[in-house]
């Protein structure tokens, strides 16, 4: 059974085509890629979440405190690698700002629907 982090993976990536189809029809080839470029980053961001939990799964941690640290530091972690890379993508790389976030904010919402699917699945 896949959890709602492999569900939402999952969906970004069918996310990230779509939205890359649409920018490219609607706006062109330098939309689209920036838009794409976007879904990846947020992509990126539910991998190291994943590759967090998976990692922590199998261990045996002593209290709460030593969870707690875990926690926090994959969100500095997750927020440092996003930040360079939406840096990266808009100012190294050029690629358009606007659809670049768009790209990320869309994927985003791949949080809200993928756990609705799964409990729609289990009626």
């Amino acid at each position: 059974m896949k959890s709602s982090v492999h569900r939402t993976a999952v969906l970004q990536i069918v996310i990230s085509i779509i939205i890359g189809i649409i920018a490219y029809t609607l706006e062109g080839e330098e939309e689209a890629w920036a838009v794409i470029y976007g879904g990846a980053v947020a992509l990126i961001n539910t991998l190291l979440l994943l590759w967090r939990m998976e990692s922590v799964k199998h261990k045996i941690l002593r209290d709460a405190k030593h969870y707690l640290w875990i926690f926090y530091r994959s969100g500095v972690e997750r927020f440092l690698v996003l930040s360079a890379l939406l840096a990266i993508g808009m100012g190294v790389l050029k690629l358009v700002p606007l659809a670049v976030l768009i790209g990320f904010v869309v994927n985003q919402l791949a949080w809200i629907i993928a756990p609705l699917q799964g409990r729609n699945k289990g009626n």
